[in-house]
């Protein structure tokens, strides 16, 4: 076996890989980045999607952008964004002015450990078996593929069903009126990115969906992204687990290394599946588009318990709530000119990755642009807040809010467009906030007093439930404002909040809401289903005997639908089901019921062509095998 020793190892050419290589080699490290494709530059170059949406421009990207430009423009024709084909030329220009070895077409399979530290990684290619030793390695492959040989731990997908995030497979087409290269960068379905099996359906499954799309007519089609658009994968388990929340309220950290921006672009439709933050964040706050962002810690990049390996991709430490928001091109490119900067830092003074002295870093990337001095001491300036106020006032903080005036403000608030904001705020506050919501439910009527009930909800209290479920009842139609595909009507918040309180007062309307539906562009027929099954989970403890027999006919008769979650889409047209995850949510319900036939719905599925559904079956098999276990026995369970 061949060996090649350098100070860093760079595995993954993709967004964050070639700037974590371009900042190594800058900062005077030896540096070899190899790339199991044949190019660089990832999402942006080889799946196709040339227009950057949200994120932070920082450190070299603006100037990379700048000259990515100017080899365009010698390249002829007009494009959407960048130029993709210009991104890929000046990338490996760029690379090799500054010295970077690149090994193309090289597979990683193996990693060397001493311990629980990395040393190496041994890459199988057409030509050779190489090992590359370095003194740090940086894990850029985006799904965390050197963390996991490593062993680091890993979570991947959400909670419920182990479901990752959708992905999208973008033709590049002519715009007729314009004569401009654009793309489509419609959502497909599903996909279990750490499989190369499932990838290699998902690719088939995109290819076959694309002719149907309208604006591929008349012959406009040019291309067709040669990867995937993958947005999740595995996200490995650092010192710090990004949230949310975190985002949300703009939180600071001591030791933060780079700023993240975008929104919870969460293209699911099926919110009930869901995390519990999620369901409150977009189906009752109904805060879907609004823009968070936060500091992101040196900790998020650095492996719980491996030593010599920082994550740099999207597969950083973080939730499956937050990575629907972080993983935008420009805040990956700063992830990689971060953990490259620190890799250079940690040859430069002898230490592994989580031994560096994070204001040695920080010092460097206020040099590089990527952070600025002000940063590291100024104050969280939370997203949310009321009417024209602006975050820079800082009048909306968790500190402000409980103040007597402000309380106020909030309460007048509830009931109005200002509703979403309002209940979040009144949630942040805390359980002092519950005698004022008290007596102001006594007082109110209409949608403010649904309002109060909704937010003594989020607190745990049950004051205002009877409210919530009249809301339910009467199918209360209305919503927040925003982007009406993703903010449920009120009726589903209320229902997502009933569950939270496990109220099942609503049994029987949520019975006759299985087999009536009435969908609307808010509420598919599949997600209003997807909701009331989740309903049911939550309070079948509480079904009374005498009703077991008919909430079981319920689920069978919603089982023998012949068209049964085939209304599934995303932002497309498209010929997709997701009649597997309403059967495996079902079956996982009439377990709960002492209905054996539950478990062999999910066996069915244990066999399923598809790895996520796989996942969803297994996932779920360990949950209801838990439930049935001691508490002493679990452990062995998961194993």
């Amino acid at each position: 076996m061949k060996e090649v020793n350098v100070e860093v190892l760079v595995v993954g050419g993709g967004t964050a890989g070639v700037s974590a290589a371009l900042a190594a080699a800058e900062e005077g490290a030896t540096v070899c980045l190899a790339e199991i494709g044949s190019g660089v530059g990832g999402v942006g170059t080889h799946t196709g999607v040339h227009v950057y949406y949200l994120g932070t421009h920082t450190g070299m990207q603006r100037k990379l952008d700048k000259e990515i430009q100017e080899v365009a423009g010698n390249l002829g024709g007009k494009v959407k964004g960048f130029h993709p084909e210009a991104k890929k030329i000046r990338l490996e220009e760029r690379l090799a002015q500054n010295g970077v070895t690149i090994l193309y077409d090289h597979l990683a399979v193996q990693v060397i450990l001493e311990g629980k530290r990395v040393t190496g990684v041994v890459f199988e290619s057409p030509y050779e078996v190489l090992s590359v030793r370095a003194k740090v390695v940086l894990d850029c492959t985006g799904n965390g593929d050197i963390c996991a040989l490593a062993d680091a731990p890993f979570e991947s997908g959400r909670e419920w069903d182990g479901v990752m995030h959708a992905y999208s497979l973008p033709p590049r087409y002519l715009k007729e009126e314009a004569e401009i290269a654009d793309f489509l960068n419609f959502d497909v379905g599903w996909v279990d990115s750490s499989s190369a099996r499932d990838v290699s359906r998902a690719l088939l499954e995109a290819r076959k969906l694309l002719w149907d799309l309208p604006e591929l007519g008349g012959d406009r089609l040019i291309a067709v992204g040669s990867q995937l658009g993958v947005r999740e994968g595995r996200r490995i388990v650092g010192q710090y687990v990004l949230t949310l929340e975190d985002l949300a309220l703009d939180r600071r950290f001591a030791d933060v290394v780079m700023r993240c921006y975008s929104h919870y672009d969460n293209h699911a439709m099926d919110l009930a599946n869901e995390s519990r933050f999620a369901q409150i964040w977009e189906g009752v706050i109904g805060a879907w588009k609004d823009r968070i962002g936060c500091d992101v810690p040196y900790r998020s990049f650095v492996p719980v318990e491996t030593d010599g390996l920082l994550i740099a991709c999207r597969a950083l430490s973080m939730d499956h709530d937050t990575s629907t928001a972080f993983r935008m091109q420009p805040d990956m490119h700063c992830v990689g000119e971060v953990a490259g900067t620190a890799a250079a830092l940690c040859v430069q003074t002898g230490c592994l990755p989580r031994d560096l002295e994070v204001s040695a870093l920080q010092r460097r990337l206020i040099n590089r642009g990527v952070l600025k001095e002000g940063e590291l001491v100024r104050q969280s300036a939370p997203w949310l807040t009321l009417d024209d106020d602006t975050r820079e006032q800082r009048n909306w903080t968790v500190e402000t809010v409980r103040r007597p005036e402000v309380q106020r403000r909030l309460i007048e608030a509830l009931g109005t467009e200002q509703e979403g904001p309002a209940i979040w705020w009144l949630w942040k506050s805390g359980e002092k906030t519950i005698p004022l919501l008290k007596e102001t439910l006594t007082k109110s009527e209409g949608k403010q007093q649904r309002g109060v009930a909704m937010a003594l909800a989020l607190l745990g209290d049950r004051a205002g439930a009877a409210c919530l479920v009249r809301a339910v009842e009467e199918e209360a139609l209305d919503a927040p404002p925003g982007f009406e595909r993703f903010i449920p009507p009120r009726w589903i918040a209320c229902l997502i909040l009933l569950k939270e309180l496990q109220e099942a007062s609503c049994l029987e309307v949520m019975l006759d809401r299985l087999q009536r539906r009435n969908p609307t562009a808010r509420l598919p027929a599949f997600s209003q289903i997807l909701h009331v099954l989740h309903y049911l989970i939550a309070v079948s403890e509480q079904i009374p005997p005498d009703t077991l027999a008919k909430v079981k006919q319920a689920v069978y008769q919603l089982l023998a639908e012949p068209g049964l979650g085939e209304d599934w889409q995303v932002n497309m047209e498209l010929d997709n089901s997701i009649r597997w995850n309403i059967e495996m949510t079902a079956a996982y319900l009439l377990v709960l019921l002492g209905e054996d036939n539950g478990y062999v719905i999910l066996d069915g599925y244990m066999t399923d062509g598809r790895a996520y559904a796989r996942n969803m079956a297994h996932r779920l098999k360990v949950r209801l095998l838990q439930k049935a276990v001691p508490q002493d026995e679990r452990m062995e369970v998961q194993h």
